[in-house]
C-alpha cells in the first residue's frame, strides 16, 4: 500500500529524501493526459477533540469536519521528470461557538529531478499558507506562511558523489503582533557520498547557515555543523539513515551560552515479515524557539511505530513518540521566572481497512500531553477519528 494512502498522510510528506536521491511516492498511475500522470485525491475526516484550544485545564470539547482535496501531477521528460502537488486542508467547527475557529489550509510543492550521465540536479519548492500547531510550540493557532526553495546539483565519479546545496527558508507570521517572530535562513551545505556496496552509502557533510529576523536584530545568528553519517541498507529488509556530530550556534544577542555540542538523528526501518513492519528514530538538535526572547530550544526525540497486516485488506498501527524541549535562556511569564522545560508525549493507534488499493478507511485513536515547569503550558489532549482516504 502507497504511504501516500494512509489517512494521517500529509501531502508535503510524499517527497522523500535519500542520500543523494529526491523523489515523489505515488500509488500506480490510472489517470493520464498525453505524458503526464494526474494521481487526485480526496481525504475526509470527522473527529471528536475533547480539548481544541490545548488548555492546561477546562478543555473545551467539539466535532471537527475535514475535507482535504488536492492532486499531483507528475511529467516524465524522458531520463528527467516534473513533479507538482496541491492540496487544501478546510476544516469545519460543529458548535456555534467556535466557528471562529473554521480554516483552510493550503499546501504545495513543485519537483524538479533533471539527470544526466554523470552529473544531476533538482530542485524542490515548498509553500505552506496555515494556522496548524505543528511544527511549532503554539498550543493556539497563528497565521503564518512557510516557504523554501532548495536547490541541489551533483556530480558522480566512481563510487564517489559531490552534492553542493543551497537553501532558503522564510517564515511569515500573518499578524502584526507576531512579526517580531518573522524569519528566514539561507543555508549552504556541502556532501560526499561514498557508495561501500550497491544499497549503503557513507557520508560527511558540512552545513553553513544564516538566521536572519527582520524585526528582531538581536536574534539574528549563525550556524555551523559537521557530521557523519550511513544510509541505505545495512541489513536484509533493514534500512537505516544515521547523521551525527557536532553543532556551533551564535547568535547577535544572548543571555546565556549559545548552543555548542553534537546533534544527530537515526532511522530505522525493519520489515520484520511480509505482514509486519516497525520503526524507530531518534534525533538531537537545536530548533529555533517562538518563546518569549528565547532564541532556541534543544530537543530531543525518540519515535516508535509498528505496522502488522492482520489480513489482506486489515492492518493494525500504533506509534508513539516522547519528546523533551529545554529552552537555552532564561525567561519570565506572570509569576514564573526560569529556565522552561517541556516534556512531550503523544500515541496514535489504530486499525486501516483498504478494500481495494486506492481506498482506505481508517479508525484512529490519539493522546497528546505535555508537561512544563511553567505550568500554563501544560495540556492534555484526546482524539477519536473516523477517516477515509482516495488516491486515484
Amino acid at each position: 500500500m502507497p504511504p501516500a494512502l494512509h489517512a494521517d498522510f500529509q501531502l508535503l510528506d510524499v517527497v522523500k529524501e535519500f542520500g543523494e536521491k529526491r523523489f515523489v511516492e505515488t500509488g500506480p498511475t490510472r489517470m493520464k493526459v498525453g505524458p503526464v500522470n494526474f494521481h487526485p485525491t480526496l481525504r475526509t475526516k470527522v473527529q471528536y477533540d475533547d480539548n481544541i484550544f490545548l488548555e492546561d485545564k477546562d478543555g473545551k470539547e467539539d466535532v471537527i469536519y475535514e475535507v482535504l482535496p488536492g492532486a499531483i501531477l507528475d511529467i516524465p521528460i524522458n531520463k528527467h521528470r516534473v513533479t507538482v502537488g496541491y492540496e487544501a486542508d478546510m476544516e469545519f467547527f460543529s458548535k456555534q461557538r467556535h466557528r471562529n475557529q473554521n480554516d483552510q489550509n493550503q499546501n504545495f510543492f513543485t519537483l524538479f529531478n533533471f539527470h544526466f550521465p554523470s552529473w544531476y540536479v533538482n530542485v524542490l519548492e515548498r509553500f505552506s499558507e496555515t494556522s496548524g500547531r505543528a511544527g511549532t510550540t503554539f498550543t493556539s493557532r497563528i497565521p503564518r506562511i512557510d516557504q523554501s526553495i532548495h536547490p541541489k546539483i551533483g556530480y558522480r565519479w566512481k563510487r564517489l558523489t559531490f552534492e553542493a546545496g543551497y537553501r532558503n527558508t522564510v517564515r511569515d507570521f500573518r499578524r502584526q503582533v507576531d512579526d517580531s517572530l518573522d524569519f528566514s535562513v539561507n543555508e549552504w551545505t556541502g556532501i560526499v557520498f561514498y557508495d561501500l556496496f550497491a544499497n549503503l552509502k557513507a557520508l560527511i557533510e558540512y552545513e553553513y547557515a544564516q538566521i536572519d529576523y527582520d524585526d528582531s536584530p538581536s536574534r539574528k545568528g549563525e550556524f555551523n555543523q559537521v557530521r557523519v553519517g550511513l544510509e541505505g541498507e545495512v541489513l536484509p529488509n533493514l534500512v537505516l539513515k544515521v547523521r551525527v556530530g557536532p553543532h556551533f550556534r551564535n547568535y547577535s544577542f544572548s543571555s546565556e551560552q549559545d548552543y555548542n555540542s553534537w546533534v544527530g538523528e537515526f532511522r530505522a526501518d525493519y520489515q520484520v515479515r511480509e505482514n509486519w513492519k516497525v520503526h524507530m528514530e531518534l534525533t538531537r538538535k537545536a530548533v529555533e524557539a517562538t518563546f518569549n526572547t528565547v532564541n532556541f530550544y534543544k530537543q530531543h526525540l525518540i519515535q516508535t511505530g509498528v505496522e502488522y497486516r492482520i489480513r489482506p485488506q486489515w492492518e493494525l498501527f500504533s506509534v508513539g513518540r516522547a519528546y523533551r524541549q529545554s529552552y537555552g535562556e532564561r525567561a519570565t511569564l506572570g509569576d514564573r521566572s526560569g529556565y522552561r522545560r517541556d516534556f512531550n508525549m503523544s500515541v496514535r493507534t489504530g486499525i486501516r481497512y483498504e478494500p481495494r488499493d486506492w481506498l482506505e478507511f481508517e479508525i484512529a485513536y490519539e493522546h497528546f500531553r505535555r508537561f512544563s515547569n511553567f505550568d500554563t503550558f501544560d495540556y492534555g489532549d484526546n482524539r477519536f477519528s473516523l477517516s477515509s482516504a482516495i488516491v486515484y
